[in-house]
């Protein structure tokens, strides 16, 4: 009896225990579900309060953003700078101002290829004065045709000073006849392709002497070409020879490299670009000495932008004519 009543107490005892691990668990079920509804409620509140929050924090929003677009105007201060600076370039060369025209006469080409070269690195229409009968005159001829940059015969005449100082070979004397000049003069010519006209080379006697002059003039009339005096003499006689044959005819007006100077050639360069611009014939002789060739790279920059304009001196004795017409 007593081990059947304490089976019994064991019993209840055990039934006790688990009723009350029943209600416990059944209690922190409960108690964990109203955690997890706590724990959510919160963000919840988080949300509510952080629409608040981010009403007020719109302000700064706007502020940034307008900050912002005030900072946007930057970027075009940064583009205007270049629109500036075109139209300052506009003003440098001006296209309203009259444009003046010059033009260049290199002489004394044929005896190398190397100035030659040079010279034409330089974007200008220079013209170029081939001696004849050269070791380089006709190679100087074709490069410069095959560049089409205008050409000259550097025609050698007589000087006061022969003989001490030598015009070279195919130069025309005063005591030739008709037919030694014509001779000679075609030879010359024969030896330089492409010219489009003629300039003398040294000269001082026999350009003085009218008689030299007309038989010459003639043959070139009858070639087409024109001939630019390079004023070697006060008392040339160009003019009343070339009237009389009906040639055109030019004359130089600034030699270049009297002096063998750069800073002296680069300031006659200078006093053209500043010449205010007139009806006359602007020819300017000089010859290829590195000094004079670096002061034409350097003096080129200077005449585009005053409106300069260096052309082909058959350019400029063809307008020349037609404003005199």
């Amino acid at each position: 009896m007593k081990k059947k009543k304490k089976n019994n107490v064991l019993t209840a005892v055990l039934v006790a225990l688990i009723v009350l691990s029943i209600t416990a668990i059944t209690y922190v079920i409960l108690f964990h579900q109203e955690e997890t509804v706590l724990v959510k409620q919160p963000p919840a509140h988080k949300k509510q309060t952080a629409q608040p929050k981010a009403k007020r924090t719109n302000p700064s929003l706007r502020e940034a953003r307008e900050k912002d677009k005030q900072i946007l105007p930057a970027p075009k201060s940064v583009v205007k700078p270049p629109e500036k600076e075109q139209v300052v370039i506009a003003k440098i060369t001006p296209p309203r101002l009259p444009l003046k025209q010059v033009a260049i006469i290199i002489d004394d080409i044929g005896y190398d290829m190397t100035p030659v070269r040079e010279l034409l690195s330089i974007d200008a229409d220079i013209t170029f004065a081939i001696l004849p009968l050269l070791a380089h005159s006709r190679e100087a001829a074709d490069m410069l045709h095959k560049a089409n940059r205008e050409t000259l015969l550097h025609l050698p005449m007589e000087p006061l000073s022969y003989p001490k100082e030598k015009p070279g070979s195919g130069a025309l004397f005063s005591d030739m006849n008709d037919e030694e000049l014509i001779f000679q003069l075609e030879k010359n010519l024969d030896s330089v392709p492409y010219v489009v006209g003629v300039n003398n080379h040294m000269g001082s006697k026999f350009m003085s002497n009218e008689r030299n002059l007309v038989p010459v003039f003639k043959q070139l009339k009858k070639r087409d070409l024109f001939f630019i005096d390079s004023r070697t003499t006060n008392g040339s006689k160009t003019t009343a020879a070339a009237q009389k044959v009906h040639l055109t005819v030019a004359s130089r007006k600034i030699f270049l490299d009297n002096e063998r100077n750069y800073s002296k050639i680069y300031q006659i360069l200078m006093d053209v670009a500043e010449a205010p611009a007139g009806n006359s014939m602007l020819i300017v002789i000089g010859h290829p000495y590195p000094e004079t060739i670096r002061a034409l790279k350097d003096a080129h920059k200077v005449f585009r932008e005053k409106g300069v304009s260096i052309i082909p001196v058959s350019k400029l004795i063809k307008k020349t004519s037609e404003s005199a017409s």
